[in-house]
């Protein structure tokens, strides 16, 4: 049947339910959908879909209510369909006949991904499972002729056109087998074509030599297929960017391809094999993924099924074309920091002469001009300018600090401190003077919560007295547990004499490592991380904790100074009344406000308020106001958004459980891949893998136990050994025999590098002691390391 394109245009119906598998009679003139609680059959008339029969409830007299899985028409009768279920069975269909469905196979035990009716046999039916089985069903005996075994759960199976008696199969573990039909002991060929699943294949319609294949590793491959005593080589490879679900050659174009993708893109793409980089149209009507696409018998009418329920009829005249909206100049950064610009040469041709031309010559040049769109910017075959920039001319671009600092970085083995106190020299080393201030800080307050668990272990926390040293003079504050009062204390002597000791800003060996003010709870920990412990940092004045015995509060001396009335408790007056901020921007309270306008606390109101904190300070230290974990996480995210994700993860890593509950689990596995990513690009496998074994994201941490399997082939016909190691199941020989005692080696196998002989490791090394030639008498003097 012939399609009218200029009556053709895109149109579509919505089957409210998802379609996994669409199917054309053989002039394109039905068309029928199948999915998990669909099955119909639609006339594709002017313009539209008409919907002809629903065979998923046909009568009362049929109760097949099945999720399908895949459909197919066979085009030699075309009253005779056939669909594979979710449950492994395989049902006929006769829509000549009541009650359509005629038959059922259930040979196969898991999900039929795909079945195939013979391209001119309409008896013969091929499936193939998930079981890791395909079958050939005969339906003129109503049985399965023939069961093919393979070692994978196989993804699509497909006819050669070309060849009656052959047939491809895709498999779960990245290989396509290419069968006799007539033969179900073995493969005629194997070829790899992926790192994972290949989920479908395409003979090419008029060369038959060309195999089509996608599946994981974001390609579509092209190969040929034409000399059968050799290995079949990769000609064309399409990269996309997404896994690829489904392809199908375009007919009367040979160099042109379909394909959909299984997740992040929902358009189809039409891709030539001559400008692989950028599709040649886009179709974007669907809004989630597309499971199948057929040809109309037309090179200009494409039909696809989606999860959305929609049944699309696509005509090329509504595709997009992206080649004629990009950009025909490149710019790239490569990992190393250079630059490399390419233009076309025609395009540095016509700039290069723009100013030779004046006005005139502009014009008859634009008046003689033939009009090219700009896809024609873009062939295989042209001739371009490249130019590149090292990244020496400009160290900002340059990346030798990312590899140097990722050499260097120490991510475990030491304390917090130690290693952050070694990552911020590094960083600084690089020039990266605000990288390594972050490593610093987190050091510095790590090692302050780790000195502060050291001393907890030490000290008794209830015989303990704060002294307070001032750095404008020498008087000592001294304040008990008990009460939370401080009182003062000063040195013999006249209060107005000048001569007596000050403390210093560089305190001496008995005094404290850091101005750091003690809080005068005993349940010290880590305040960095969410351990609710409050301190204060004072430059000067500084306080600080010292064991002392219960006697020495009632032996003040007091002659210094005149007494004072008792004060009020000061931590339950700040507790209990209003905060005032004084213009000094103190804090007092209304108690506190007569004495401070009237004098009588004295002189030194600072010195009074720096006290009043102290001795609120056990009262608040169940808080959490100053904890910095949320800074540390903003600094992290901080980082992360500017691209340096290596700072982000290292400080992960190293901070370890303190940080981790602050980050969702997604969003650190998204961090640590991107790292990895990086330090794979620059060759820095062992840090990689440092990386992924100190991890806490399991998603990540589990990336070393994956492929980890290395498959041994026959030095006979190269196939793969996958039962053992010793017994080709393809041509039927032992492998690897032992030169001396000429029986299969099972265990562990030493061979010469030169001459390649071996066998076992007693015999060898028993021969060795008679004779250095080979046992074989291929005349070499073997070596073995």
């Amino acid at each position: 049947m012939a399609v009218d394109m200029k009556a053709a245009e895109t149109f579509a119906i919505d089957l409210e339910n998802p379609i996994k598998s669409i199917a054309l009679n053989r002039d394109g003139s039905q068309v029928v959908a199948a999915g998990r609680n669909l099955l119909r059959i639609l006339n594709i008339e002017d313009n539209r879909f008409v919907e002809k029969e629903n065979l998923r409830f046909p009568n009362k007299r049929s109760n097949w209510n099945c999720a399908s899985s895949d459909i197919v028409w066979n085009h030699v009768d075309e009253s005779i369909l056939a669909s594979a279920t979710t449950t492994g069975a395989v049902c006929l269909w006769n829509l000549s006949t009541p009650g359509n469905l005629v038959m059922t196979f259930s040979e196969q035990k898991r999900t039929v991904n795909r079945i195939a009716f013979h391209p001119s046999d309409a008896s013969s039916l091929l499936s193939g499972s998930q079981d890791a089985t395909i079958v050939l069903y005969d339906l003129r005996k109503q049985e399965k002729a023939m069961v093919y075994g393979c070692e994978e759960a196989v993804r699509d199976v497909r006819f050669n056109p070309h060849q009656n008696n052959q047939f491809a199969v895709c498999l779960e573990n990245g290989n396509v087998k290419i069968f006799d039909m007539r033969k179900a002991d073995t493969s005629e060929r194997e070829l790899t074509c992926h790192t994972g699943p290949v989920f479908q294949c395409d003979f090419h319609p008029s060369d038959r030599n060309l195999l089509a294949t996608c599946g994981r590793g974001r390609c579509i491959k092209v190969w040929d297929m034409q000399d059968s005593g050799k290995s079949p080589t990769l000609q064309h490879v399409i990269p996309t960017i997404a896994h690829m679900g489904v392809i199908a050659w375009r007919p009367q174009r040979e160099t042109y391809i379909a394909g959909t993708a299984l997740t992040t893109d929902f358009s189809v793409n039409v891709w030539d094999l001559r400008r692989p980089y950028i599709p040649f149209a886009s179709f974007e009507k669907h809004v989630k993924v597309v499971t199948t696409l057929m040809w109309r018998m037309d090179p200009h009418i494409l039909m696809t099924g989606s999860q959305d329920g929609c049944l699309t009829h696509f005509t090329f005249q509504d595709a997009k074309r992206p080649a004629d909206h990009v950009n025909p100049v490149g710019l790239d950064i490569g990992c190393y920091g250079d630059v490399a610009h390419a233009c076309s040469q025609r395009i540095m041709d016509g700039y290069g002469h723009h100013g030779h031309h004046d006005k005139r010559g502009k014009k008859l040049a634009s008046i003689f001009a033939e009009s090219t769109s700009a896809a024609e910017d873009f062939p295989l075959n042209a001739v371009s300018s490249l130019s590149t920039f090292p990244h020496d001319s400009l160290k900002s671009l340059s990346m030798d600090w990312f590899v140097h600092s990722a050499k260097n970085y120490l991510l475990f083995g030491r304390s917090v401190s130690e290693m952050c106190t070694h990552n911020a020299a590094v960083a600084e080393k690089v020039g990266r003077i605000q990288v390594a201030q972050v490593w610093r800080i987190v050091g510095y307050l790590h090692a302050f919560s780790e000195g502060r668990a050291q001393k907890s272990g030490h000290s008794s926390g209830d015989n303990r007295i704060i002294h307070r040293y001032d750095s404008r003079g020498g008087t000592t504050y001294q304040n008990r547990k008990e009460d939370g009062l401080m009182q003062p204390q000063m040195p013999e002597g006249n209060l107005h004499d000048t001569t007596f000791q000050r403390s210093s800003r560089h305190p001496s060996a008995k005094d404290p490592p850091s101005g750091m003010m003690e809080p005068q709870s005993s349940n010290t920990g880590d305040f960095l991380f969410n351990e609710q412990t409050v301190f204060e940092e004072v430059d000067s004045p500084f306080v600080v904790a010292e064991p002392v015995d219960e006697e020495s509060f009632h032996t003040l001396p007091t002659e210094g100074f005149q007494l004072r009335h008792e004060l009020p408790d000061r931590a339950h007056a700040c507790l209990t009344h209003d905060v005032e901020v004084v213009p000094g921007g103190r804090a007092t309270t209304n108690a506190n406000r007569n004495r401070i306008r009237s004098g009588s606390i004295g002189p030194d109101s600072e010195t009074e308020d720096s006290l009043r904190l102290a001795s609120l300070m056990p009262q608040v230290s169940g808080s959490s106001f100053l904890d910095f974990s949320d800074l540390v996480q903003e600094s992290i995210q901080y980082h992360a958004e500017q691209g340096d994700v290596q700072t982000a993860v290292s400080l992960i890593i190293v901070l370890g459980d303190r940080i981790k509950g602050f980050f969702d689990e997604v969003l650190l596995e998204a961090y640590v891949l991107d790292y990895i990513d990086l330090l794979t690009r620059f060759q820095l496998y062992t840090v990689a893998n440092e990386v992924i074994k100190l991890s806490q994201v399991s998603a990540v941490s589990e990336l070393n136990q994956q492929s980890t399997t290395i498959h041994t082939s026959c030095n006979m016909c190269a196939k793969h050994l996958h039962s053992n190691g010793w017994y080709c199941t393809s041509c039927r020989k032992l492998t690897n025999c032992c030169s001396i005692c000429q029986l299969p080696v099972r265990g562990l196998y030493v061979w010469c590098q030169g001459c390649s002989h071996g066998g076992h490791l007693d015999h060898v090394l028993e021969w060795m002691k008679k004779s250095s030639q080979c046992p074989t008498g291929c005349g070499h003097f073997c070596e073995y390391t």
